[in-house]
């Protein structure tokens, strides 16, 4: 388990062989003739979804910034929000994005029904509660490609209301409510068939005016604390910064901090994370995420580029371990020295890691490509390592929770994590198969070693 900080995952770009495997790059560029095709990602949820989804620079600065701690920045959110409560005229709530709801504006020519679309946003919390339900059933869709018209669109030239959209792959935001000007409460969407597990965001804002400071609030997260309250930074990317600058993503934001808030759920009341970030560039489109994203595409292309590798190809073959609910691939890798007597195969031991049961601690997955980079390379510790061990890699053990942007669960609705001791084929395939698969592998070879990467949300740097 690793923390979301993944400074220590990410090599520094020179450091891998010459081929370049960063996860954006184009699998169609990949030979035509690897009997893996692309998978187009499924969420099974029946919504729609913009494919492909966002493609980021994978590069992040190191050493990453931290905030400064402020002492009496919770007192003072504490103080705005009793404010807030005080003096509802003054507030606009105004819902300005929903995932899942139609917008007002389409087929009606105009926004003045978003005005009268509005939402009490105080201490009572069924409009947090339906907004973030679960979102439809298990029945299984396939959504083609599409690009979705905005939710909200500026209605002139002088409108600065931000445009949210989070309906891509990974992405999690269910709403957002303008209450000021410059200020917007955001709601999460629980994990599909939950009604909990907020922790992960990833949405995109555009329409920003530089130079002015917005003030975000996510007000539907649960638990008690959070690295936001020593230190972390939300994680900020600029397609215009990284066009231009080669600019991944990067750590932002001002007056940060995390706090237990006014509006009630079943056993208590939901947290707020609240950050300011002020821009640098107008007509920008600037994403937030919680850890580095890492999508199934992303996968999927970072596979199909190992496999176009003249030198990495021969060190490891791939094979779909079953298919999940949704209709996803799940793989798994085998990397050893395939090339040497049958004997020398036979004595060696045996090795299993995965990765990414918790869909949102993709932090995991960096640290996967990391050790897949790694076991591939021409260093000759990995050809001792291959020499003498057989690794089963299963690189994504949750592919529908990680497109549908959940937190902790399944699309099934399962903490697959907890579900080892007697996972079903048919709710938690891509367990109930790996379990097969390391039962087989331990017939064929002792195994010396499982370990599963995981991120953890309050502790610090690494630990096993």
């Amino acid at each position: 388990r690793l923390w979301s900080t993944m400074s220590s995952s990410y090599a520094p770009p020179h450091s891998t062989s010459t081929t370049n495997l960063t996860t954006i790059s184009n699998p169609s560029q990949s030979s035509s003739h690897h009997h893996h095709h692309h998978q187009m990602p499924k969420n099974g949820t029946g919504l729609l979804m913009s494919i492909p989804g966002p493609l980021h620079l994978t590069t992040p600065p190191l050493p990453e910034p931290i905030a400064a701690p402020q002492p009496n920045l919770i007192a003072q959110m504490l103080q705005r929000d009793q404010q807030r409560l005080q003096n509802p005229t003054g507030l606009m709530n105004r819902v300005v994005f929903d995932c899942i709801d139609p917008s007002p504006m389409m087929g009606n020519g105009g926004g003045s029904s978003l005005a009268n679309n509005q939402q009490q946003q105080g201490g009572d919390d069924s409009s947090v509660q339906n907004a973030s339900s679960a979102a439809g059933s298990h029945h299984i869709a396939h959504v083609g490609q599409c690009n979705l018209p905005p939710y909200y669109q500026p209605l002139s030239a002088s409108d600065n209301t931000l445009v949210f959209e989070s309906r891509f792959e990974s992405g999690n935001l269910r709403r957002a409510i303008q209450v000021y000007e410059y200020e917007y409460d955001l709601i999460l969407k629980f994990d599909v068939n939950t009604r909990g597990h907020t922790q992960w965001f990833y949405f995109s804002v555009t329409n920003v005016t530089k130079g002015a400071r917005y003030k975000f609030n996510l007000i539907n997260l649960l638990k008690p604390d959070s690295l936001y309250n020593y230190g972390m930074k939300p994680l900020v990317y600029s397609e215009m910064d990284a066009k231009r600058k080669g600019r991944g993503w990067y750590r932002d934001g001002f007056d940060i901090c995390y706090y237990q808030n006014n509006i009630k759920r079943k056993n208590g009341y939901f947290y707020t994370f609240t950050f300011s970030m002020e821009f640098q560039n107008d007509h920008d489109v600037y994403y937030f995420a919680y850890c580095y994203p890492y999508t199934y595409s992303n996968l999927q292309n970072y596979l199909a580029n190992l496999e176009a590798d003249p030198i990495r190809r021969k060190l490891f073959k791939r094979r779909t371990l079953c298919h999940t609910l949704a209709g996803n691939n799940c793989d798994v890798l085998t990397v050893t020295s395939f090339s040497c007597d049958p004997q020398a195969l036979k004595n060696r031991k045996g090795v299993v890691v995965s990765a990414r049961v918790h869909p949102g601690e993709s932090n995991a997955s960096w640290m996967m490509k990391g050790l897949i980079d790694f076991l591939t390379g021409p260093q000759l510790d990995a050809k001792i390592l291959r020499d003498n061990f057989v690794f089963k890699i299963v690189p994504m053990l949750n592919p529908d929770g990680v497109i549908n942007g959940n937190y902790r669960v399944s699309l099934s609705g399962f903490d697959l994590n907890r579900r080892w001791n007697d996972p079903s084929k048919k709710l938690h395939p891509t367990v109930h198969h790996t379990k097969q698969m390391i039962r087989q592998f331990m017939k064929e070879r002792e195994v010396i070693l499982y370990c599963d990467f995981h991120g953890h949300s309050r502790k610090k740097n690494i630990f096993m």
